[in-house]
């Protein structure tokens, strides 16, 4: 049953949210500022020549190459490839390098990955806490970034971007990745001022939204090539953390297909909540899209939501969003009364797997 009230009520929060998740995502920004002083356990300067990226992960972990890979659209002079799979693409060789990202370090699929690379002569970079892939990374003499364990692979996200993105300064293929950061963390300590548990629903964004989802199927819109890493980040943390289902699509795409369902609803009818993510980045002709979008099937989705971003730069404005997105998560695990930190299925899933 949902409770409104929950949203304003810390002693209430803590006894739905035993783990602390809660906790754990509003400390994002020192989280953030920690893996900033991560080193490799090698120096990457052996790898000479890289003619393709390729982030090899599953879950919580490929999100960091889905938000790189956004990133770097528009300025990598390289192709940069999410791998959500057991086997690397035909084009990986030795002019690849391969991002093996798993917290745990027993991820199958990126173990199964790593394999791959190495039959493919690439080079390979690990960020990992531990597990298999910290001992596959010491024996072969990989670089690795070791993280700290102890969280929910979803909750360590920050441990797994900043080295990504340190790394691939290092290598030359992108630049200014510390001064990013700093922007970054400063401006989420700002952001928690008026995200934070501590503020009210009165005048708390977040939890609002939270509000107007309890009891809704949430359909998150993002923008290919400046959001739609994030989009499909909060589909997935309302997935795990408030245990709802949650759909996600991007722009331009959406237009060519989801809208015709969409158009096709009678409100008052359906159980959805839909939500924008809007970037200064976007493209002028995309905005224009969404403008018309909202225009088309606002009236019967019963309104649109709108989550703009925060900040200067490009990293500062998509951890404004995913920041939004995880604690709105969060939130609305506590209206529904509902423990953010386990994801028991996916361990029993993990138990059969191995049997």
């Amino acid at each position: 049953m949902v409770k409104i009230e929950d949203l304003d009520n810390l002693e209430r929060m803590g006894e739905v949210d035993p783990s602390g998740m809660l906790g754990v995502v509003a400390d994002t920004p020192e989280m953030l500022s920690a893996a900033s002083t991560i080193a490799p356990t090698f120096p990457l300067k052996n790898i000479k020549k890289v003619r393709q990226v390729v982030v090899a992960g599953m879950g919580g972990s490929a999100i960091s190459g889905d938000i790189v890979a956004g990133l770097m659209l528009g300025s990598a002079p390289l192709p940069v490839f999410v791998n959500r799979d057991y086997r690397l693409p035909a084009f990986v060789g030795r002019e690849t390098v391969v991002f093996a990202l798993s917290y745990s370090g027993n991820t199958e699929e990126t173990l199964s990955a790593v394999k791959d690379a190495e039959k493919k002569g690439a080079s390979v970079v690990c960020v990992t806490s531990g597990g298999k892939l910290k001992e596959i990374a010491q024996a072969n003499g990989y670089p690795a970034y070791l993280i700290p364990s102890g969280y929910q692979p979803r909750a360590a996200m920050p441990f797994l971007l900043v080295p990504l993105l340190r790394a691939l300064d290092e290598l030359g293929l992108v630049s200014g990745v510390q001064e990013q950061v700093d922007r970054a963390v400063e401006l989420l300590r700002k952001l928690r001022g008026r995200y934070g548990p501590e503020k009210t629903l009165r005048s708390n964004p977040v939890k609002q939204l939270a509000k107007k989802m309890a009891e809704k199927i949430p359909v998150i819109f993002g923008v290919q090539g400046t959001t739609a890493a994030v989009a499909h980040r909060l589909k997935t943390q309302l997935n795990e953390n408030s245990k709802v289902t949650a759909l996600s699509n991007a722009f331009p795409e959406l237009n060519h297909n989801e809208i015709v369902n969409l158009s096709a609803l009678k409100r008052g009818e359906h159980d959805f909540c839909l939500v924008f993510l809007r970037d200064e980045g976007d493209a002028e002709r995309v905005k224009k899209r969404i403008e018309i979008t909202k225009s088309l099937i606002g009236t019967q989705l019963g309104g649109v939501n709108e989550v703009a971003s925060q900040g200067k730069e490009p990293l500062e404005r998509i951890l404004s969003l995913i920041y939004f997105g995880d604690l709105l998560s969060v939130y609305l695990a506590v209206l529904r009364g509902v423990d953010p930190t386990p994801v028991e299925i996916i361990s029993r899933l993990k138990k059969e797997l191995m049997r």
